[in-house]
C-alpha cells in the first residue's frame, strides 16, 4: 500500500539495537506506542475488528508491528504487504485479508503476521506529523521532536474500582478456593502480565492438587484402619460366643447337665469262680478234703485266685 508517512518508522537494526543495549531513542518510544494504540483500536469494545481475536495472537501480531517486521511496497500497490517472522518471508493481502502462511492457511482466521499488517496500518495514522520543512531563503527552524503521545496513567493514579483494565482469575479444587485479581492501563498489557504469571499459578494450582490428593489419601487410609479394627472386634466377639457355646451346653430350662460317670468294667468280686488275680473263670476241683475253684497257669501250676 503506497502511504506517505512523515514520520520516519524505526528499521528492524533500530529495534535490534535496542534490544540489545535497552536503549530507545524517541522515534522507537513513539512508534511503539502508536503500535499499542492502533492495537488497542482493533480489539476495543463494541466495534473493534478483532474483538473475539486471542490475546496471545494479538501480543504477537503487536510484537512483530513495532519490531518493523511489516514492509509496504513503494510501487503503489495497496493490496499487499510483507512480514518477515524469523527467517520467513509472509504475503499478506489487505483487502481480502488473507496470509500465505501455514497457521492462516489451516485455520483460516487472523494470524500474527495479518494482525501485524493491521497494527502498522493503523500505526501510520497515530504517528504525529513532523513540522514542514523552511523555505530555503529562510532560516531553518531548530528541529524541535513532536510532542510525544500522553503517557498510561499509572496505577497509583486511578482508583481500583475504575481501573482501566482488569482480570479476575479464580480456582477451585476441590473445597479450596484461589482467586487472583489484576489491573493495568490497558489490556495488551494486562494480558502480558498475565502471560507472565502463568507458570506462578500452574505451581500454585499443582500444589493445591498435591495438597488435596495427600488429604484424601490420609483420611482413605484412616477410613481402612477403623474398618480393620471393626472387623478384628467383630471376629472377636463372634469366636468368643461360639466358644463358650460350646464349652457350655445348656438344658431346655437353662440348668447345666452334671458330667457324665467314667465307664465303670464289670467286676465279679462275688463270684467265687472268678480269679481277680488274672481276671478269668476257674474250674471247680473237688476231693475227700472238700471243693475249691482254681485255674491252670501257663507255668504249669495252679492259682486259686488268692
Amino acid at each position: 500500500m503506497a502511504t506517505t508517512v512523515s514520520q520516519q518508522i524505526p528499521t528492524t537494526q533500530a529495534n535490534a539495537i535496542a534490544d540489545l543495549t535497552g536503549y530507545e531513542d524517541a522515534a522507537t518510544l513513539r512508534w511503539q506506542q502508536a503500535c499499542v494504540q492502533a492495537a488497542n483500536n482493533l480489539t476495543a469494545l463494541p466495534n473493534g475488528r478483532y474483538v473475539t481475536v486471542r490475546m496471545e495472537r494479538m501480543r504477537q501480531g503487536l510484537e512483530l508491528a513495532q519490531r518493523g517486521a511489516v514492509t509496504l511496497p513503494e510501487d503503489g500497490e495497496d493490496l499487499s504487504a510483507v512480514v518477515r517472522s524469523g527467517n520467513n518471508v509472509y504475503q499478506v493481502d489487505t483487502r481480502l485479508l488473507t496470509c500465505t502462511c501455514a497457521d492462516y492457511q489451516k485455520h483460516v482466521q487472523a494470524c500474527k503476521h495479518l494482525l501485524a499488517v493491521e497494527i502498522h496500518l493503523g500505526a501510520l495514522g497515530l504517528v504525529p506529523p513532523c513540522a514542514p520543512e523552511p523555505a530555503a531563503a529562510e532560516e531553518p527552524a531548530p528541529v524541535q521532536d513532536p510532542a510525544p503521545m500522553t503517557p498510561a496513567p499509572s496505577t497509583a493514579s486511578w482508583p481500583i474500582s475504575e481501573a482501566p483494565a482488569s482480570l479476575n482469575i479464580k480456582l477451585k479444587i476441590g473445597n479450596m478456593e484461589f482467586m487472583l485479581t489484576m489491573r493495568d492501563v490497558d489490556d495488551l498489557k494486562l494480558q502480558r502480565r498475565a502471560t507472565m504469571s502463568l507458570p506462578w499459578l500452574q505451581e500454585i494450582l499443582l500444589g493445591c492438587e498435591a495438597n488435596l490428593e495427600a488429604r484424601q489419601q490420609e483420611a482413605e487410609e484412616e477410613r481402612q484402619v477403623q474398618q480393620r479394627r471393626l472387623d478384628e472386634q467383630i471376629a472377636a466377639a463372634v469366636a468368643a460366643a461360639m466358644q463358650a457355646q460350646a464349652a457350655t451346653s445348656t438344658t431346655g430350662n437353662g440348668a447345666r447337665k452334671p458330667p457324665a460317670p467314667p465307664a465303670l468294667e464289670p467286676t465279679n468280686d462275688m463270684d467265687p469262680s472268678w480269679c481277680p488275680i488274672h481276671r478269668c473263670k476257674m474250674e471247680r476241683r473237688t476231693n475227700e478234703r472238700g471243693s475249691w475253684y482254681s485255674h491252670r497257669l501257663s507255668s504249669g501250676a495252679y492259682c486259686k485266685g488268692e
